[in-house]
């Protein structure tokens, strides 16, 4: 498929509004990457790809991708270079693995990773702003939740920043109502998500009725239609989140392992 830079292109593994993504190999290192090229060379559409790499150029977390570089391909667009992060999104995860939903206990350990990285990102003053299924990578052997995508996110918003845009189904009302970017609005698309992984209803807000009556109560926290009542101090939810972990399965780290499977080409439908 020809190469970027010092990368060969070995295929395309996504495109969204204005991007595309490849898998490369580094020609020199051999090592594997995540490559995401403008669509459409114009202005406008290689800004939005400079200011996501300036933002990932400064997040070093094992939870969030990792910025390698960024290359002018010499035909109007551009590429940012990333880890290449093994593993399946969320929403294909359900949706092809587990369409009754995913264990609470693998839920939980997903959450707390997930918790963990927007308390740093959020720290530093970026908010995502597209928290959903399809932007969180689950790697199941080394048990780690990754949010990816920052196409859409602000950087230290003040009251007269507006959002870049929002996916419908896990944005919170104060995106839909065009409000500033706020981190109460990241904690909505992670509880929205949740609840979908969890097997639920996440337009509704609701859970299967297997899941744990506390572990309800802790996500329907974070899905509150006012933002200013959702938590906003994500160490302190992170603790909670651990006891609850050790209350309800007896630890504080999950023992079973997470079942995916990565070469099916006929998913199975939800119900």
């Amino acid at each position: 498929m020809g190469k970027i830079g010092n990368y060969k292109i070995i295929k395309r593994i996504g495109e969204g509004g204005f991007a595309k993504t490849y898998l490369a190999e580094h020609l020199l290192l051999g090592e594997m990457a995540c490559i995401k090229q403008n669509l459409v060379t114009d202005v406008e559409d290689a800004k939005l790809l400079r200011r996501e790499a300036k933002l990932l150029w400064q997040i070093h977390h094992h939870s969030l991708p990792t910025l390698r570089d960024f290359l002018d391909c010499g035909d109007g667009s551009y590429a940012l270079v990333m880890t290449y992060i093994p593993g399946k999104d969320l929403w294909k995860i359900v949706e092809e693995d587990y369409p009754e939903g995913i264990d609470p206990e693998h839920v939980c350990w997903m959450a707390q990773r997930l918790l963990n990285a927007l308390h740093y990102l959020h720290y530093y003053g970026v908010i995502h702003y597209d928290v959903k299924p399809q932007n969180i990578i689950i790697n199941a052997k080394e048990h780690n939740a990754i949010l990816v995508d920052y196409g859409l996110s602000s950087v230290r918003p003040k009251a007269t920043t507006v959002g870049l845009g929002y996916t419908p189904a896990f944005a919170a009302p104060e995106q839909m109502a065009d409000l500033p970017p706020i981190p109460e609005t990241d904690v909505f698309g992670l509880g929205a998500s949740l609840i979908y992984a969890l097997g639920g209803d996440y337009l509704a807000k609701t859970f299967p009725a297997h899941v744990p009556r506390k572990l309800k109560e802790f996500i329907s926290k974070m899905v509150l239609h006012e933002p200013l009542k959702r938590p906003n101090d994500l160490s302190a939810l992170v603790k909670e989140l651990s006891d609850l972990r050790f209350e309800l399965f007896g630890h504080r780290s999950s023992e079973k392992v997470l079942t995916i499977d990565l070469g099916k080409d006929k998913p199975k439908k939800r119900s």
